[in-house]
């Protein structure tokens, strides 16, 4: 069913009113339609008839005729219209007359992003319940927030510094960010189907029923799937007892760990990407393993800068590199799980930081091993693999760790050629088929050579003989031909793409994609585009 679009009528008296909020978002992006503004109430009732808008947001303070009285009319005759009003501090007595009239809100002046995105996306909801195509609306509605709130997360500075929410209920003077971040995501994806939009509506709605508050400021990060953002006035009491209520819901939900980080109660909306890498710091120093937990932050705590003791020390340095010299990939597989201890690092209580840090030690030594072999095609091959294992520390589980850490050691090392039985080449050809058909589902090492009956590392080197590719690297590319396809239908964002083809994290997914095609997934569309409009 394609998409259905909304139309919007602005109606205001000042000018640079109306086009600040014609500029403040890409309408079209989210299927709106914004009409050309009307100057007064007398306009909006002249043009209803004949262009029907769905969704009115006036001012109150008009000439001709004032917000309580085009409510009141827009309202009596044209009663599946929503309508908003604008404010300023000095209207509040408009402001009772005008809901009392049928308007289901207010955006206080000066509008701000934030306040029209939640105007917007209330009024998708309030619409959704009346048309066949729900699902639908109420994935719009999602969007809207998600991109528009996620912007501000990654920005340092933003342009507008709103005070105040739609619902009116939180003064950003001093709120906190509540980081809800999923580890694994796969169980959840698999369960929506790979729907982006539709999972982060419904995790979204889940949290405020979990918590009980309906006007919860929650969107998901576009570029980061796996991650919930709530901005809270919340005491930190109040924020303990919802993320724990989170934790034990989200249980039956999946099986992933779960990190809940608080922010300090300091900051005012425009500084929100400030709150965000406050959290994304706090989430470090977090234990290794596979167990939820919340973090909050204090002034105090510094311990993301600390200085932590290299895990590798210089004779365990010199012997992991001779080791690879001498191509030697059992032993070289030892000293870095059981000398160096990753393979332990969850029993010994390490911090996600340490080993992260150890993680790309271990790396680099891999790679500066590489590099003295000259081979480009290698190092690029390295450096994907190396950015999954990065990415697999995510998922707080040792085991797949230790698995891609092994399979980079033998990609590294090399190895000499073998002759395998028939049997065995037909299950890496039928491994073929199942990757190509299920592409977007997890795959891995573990899991594929359990599916087949295989112990897991003859698997890993029967595959890579034959297909002349590591098996990491041939899921990669299979995702990345899938996106390409995809990408020709100009309905489909990029995000939603990175989704659909197994991917939790745009910016990971952006990463693989411009390492193996040597463009951004944004400059490819628009090569695609250029050579239809040539053609």
């Amino acid at each position: 069913m394609a998409q259905v679009s909304y139309k919007v009528l602005i109606a205001d008296d000042e000018y640079w009113t109306r086009e600040k909020i014609r500029n403040m978002l890409d309408w079209e992006a989210y299927h709106l339609v914004f009409m050309e503004p009307a100057k007064d109430g007398e306009e909006v009732l002249a043009r209803m008839e004949t262009e029907m808008p769905d969704i009115l947001i006036t001012d109150i303070n008009m000439p001709f005729m004032n917000g309580v009285q085009l409510v009141g009319e827009v309202k009596e005759k044209y009663k599946d219209v929503i309508v908003f009003v604008i404010s300023g501090y000095d209207d509040f007595e408009y402001v009772k007359s005008t809901l009392m009239a049928g308007a289901i809100n207010y955006l206080l002046k000066p509008i701000t992003k934030i306040d029209l995105v939640g105007a917007l996306s209330k009024a998708l909801e309030i619409i959704s319940k009346e048309e066949e195509n729900k699902k639908q609306i109420l994935k719009s509605s999602s969007l809207l927030q998600d991109r528009e709130l996620s912007l501000l997360v990654e920005r340092e500075e933003t342009p507008f510094a709103p005070s105040i929410t739609i619902d009116k209920a939180m003064d950003f003077a001093g709120c906190s960010l509540m980081l809800i971040k999923i580890h694994d995501l796969k169980e959840i994806m698999a369960a929506y189907e790979y729907d982006m939009n539709y999972l982060s509506y419904s995790i979204k709605r889940k949290v405020k029923e979990i918590t009980e508050l309906d006007d919860l400021l929650v969107f998901n990060h576009i570029y980061r799937s796996n991650e919930f953002l709530i901005i809270t006035e919340l005491d930190n009491a109040e924020q303990n007892r919802i993320a724990v209520k989170i934790l034990n819901a989200m249980k039956a939900v999946t099986s992933s760990p779960i990190s809940i980080i608080i922010s300090e109660h300091t900051y005012s909306i425009e500084s929100i990407h400030t709150a965000y890498t406050q959290c994304i710091s706090l989430l470090m120093t977090r234990k290794y393993k596979k167990e939820s937990t919340i973090l909050f932050s204090r002034k105090q705590d510094e311990v993301v800068y600390r200085d932590l003791k290299n895990s590798l020390g210089e004779e365990t340095e010199n012997k992991l590199k001779n080791l690879l010299r001498s191509r030697n990939a059992e032993a070289v597989k030892q000293t870095i799980f059981e000398t160096i201890g990753i393979k332990h690092c969850e029993e010994q209580g390490w911090e996600y930081i340490k080993l992260k840090q150890t993680v790309k030690k271990v790396c680099n030594i891999l790679t500066d091993f590489k590099i003295e072999q000259n081979s480009p095609k290698d190092i690029v091959d390295l450096e994907n693999m190396i950015d999954l294992l990065d990415k697999t520390m995510e998922s707080m589980e040792v085991t797949k760790l230790c698995e891609v850490v092994e399979e980079i050691v033998e990609a590294v090392i090399g190895e000499p050629k073998e002759e395998f039985a028939g049997s065995i080449r037909e299950v890496v050809r039928r491994s073929v088929v199942y990757i190509d058909e299920r592409f977007f589902e997890e795959l891995s090492l573990t899991s594929l050579s359990k599916h087949f009956g295989v112990e897991s590392s003859y698997f890993s080197k029967v595959f890579r003989q034959e297909t002349g590719e590591n098996l990491m690297l041939y899921i990669a590319g299979k995702r990345m031909e899938k996106a390409k396809e995809y990408m020709r239908d100009q309905t489909i964002n990029l995000t939603e793409i990175a989704f659909m083809v197994g991917y939790d994290d745009y910016t990971y997914f952006n990463r693989v994609f411009r390492k193996m095609t040597g463009m951004s997934p944004r400059d490819y569309r628009s090569s695609l585009n250029k050579n239809e409009a040539d053609l």
